[in-house]
């Protein structure tokens, strides 16, 4: 399930400053929504604020810890869609959340930008969705103005309009409400607040969300857990890898007996990966399942780094992609170093 934004038209837009407690200490709401201007300018914006969010099938839910009628975020996009002419009023409420749960000195301050767009194509509905967005990155341009008598040249700072920090897009669906979420500036575990504070927001127990969860789980154990308890070369490493993502690619139905006795065979391994993922689940508090339809969106996306390769000290990367019956590891005495034997039939 994608969004489709092709014929979405941004209606409204809205713009805050929201700053930091323990840094500059400021906020300055607006009083007006922004004017749009001419369809150039609307078009241009309604791409900047959609684009990161057109390829993305991964999808989260409000909640709290108590009572969801409590979720700041959720209680006043709902007020919105009920009324989008309250998007300025409601805005400044949001801002203001955003700004008192920015209480790390490591949250940057910046603009918080809220946008109401309508005709999004969503899982064979047409919805409105509210985009609420926070540039902290500037980047400075040179500007060349063309005068009567020639050039001149002066340096301008913008937000770029290729680059987005964090946003979410809020869809109005028949069944309830439905968040796409970014966060692309801070990784540390004290800067997630975007998703963890400010929305409330957990992942969405659909198909997307068990196959990227489940891979996950499986890449921990292969390169984790079984280096600690069994005598395992890279070359076996990459073995399983491969064997977890093709299993993954090849079927549309996921089902955890026929997945364990193709990847690890072995009756030990297995059970070591059965506890393994009990643990998994209680860490991450959350349930991987052991049957379920495969999204090959996720499968596609944890592909990337499920990549089998043995790094060589600083002279050699050896990619396995299959057999490992096709390469051997051994220690060469004379030399005193280790090596890999691999058997291929073509070079290229």
């Amino acid at each position: 399930m994608r969004a489709d934004f092709t014929n979405a038209v941004l209606q409204r837009l809205v713009t805050h400053y929201v700053g930091n407690k323990h840094t500059d200490n400021s906020f300055f709401y607006s009083e007006k929504e922004i004017d749009l201007g001419g369809q150039e300018l609307k078009g241009q914006l309604c791409t900047y604020f959609s684009w990161p969010f057109r390829d993305i099938e991964e999808y989260y839910e409000f909640y709290h810890e108590s009572n969801i009628a409590l979720n700041t975020v959720k209680h006043f996009a709902e007020q919105i869609f009920e009324t989008p002419g309250s998007l300025l009023s409601h805005s400044v409420a949001i801002a203001k959340h955003l700004f008192e749960i920015s209480d790390s000195p490591n949250i940057k301050s910046g603009e918080l930008h809220l946008a109401y767009f309508t005709g999004i194509y969503m899982d064979g509905s047409i919805v409105d969705a509210i985009g609420i967005y926070k540039t902290e990155t500037r980047d400075v341009f040179f500007d060349v103005d063309k005068g009567f008598d020639g050039y001149s040249i002066s340096l301008q700072e913008g937000i770029p309009a290729d680059k987005m920090d964090k946003g979410c897009v809020i869809y109005d669906m028949p069944d309830g409400l439905l968040v796409s979420a970014i966060d692309k500036t801070n990784k540390r575990n004290e800067a997630q607040y975007w998703k963890d504070k400010f929305l409330k927001i957990i992942a969405r127990a659909d198909e997307y969300h068990y196959t990227a969860e489940y891979l996950a789980a499986a890449k921990d154990f292969i390169t984790k857990q079984i280096p600690q308890e069994y005598e395992v070369t890279k070359a076996q490493q990459a073995d399983y890898l491969n064997k977890s993502i093709t299993f993954f690619k090849n079927n549309d139905e996921f089902d955890e007996k026929a997945f364990v006795q193709e990847v690890f065979e072995d009756k030990e391994l297995i059970r070591s990966f059965s506890g393994y993922k009990r643990s998994y689940e209680q860490e991450h508090e959350m349930e991987l399942g052991d049957s379920f339809s495969i999204s090959g969106s996720a499968v596609k996306r944890s592909a990337r780094v499920f990549k089998s390769v043995i790094k060589l000290d600083k002279n050699f990367h050896v990619y396995v992609h299959g057999d490992r019956d096709l390469i051997e590891r051994g220690y060469d005495e004379a030399v005193g170093k280790h090596y890999y034997k691999i058997y291929f039939d073509n070079e290229a």
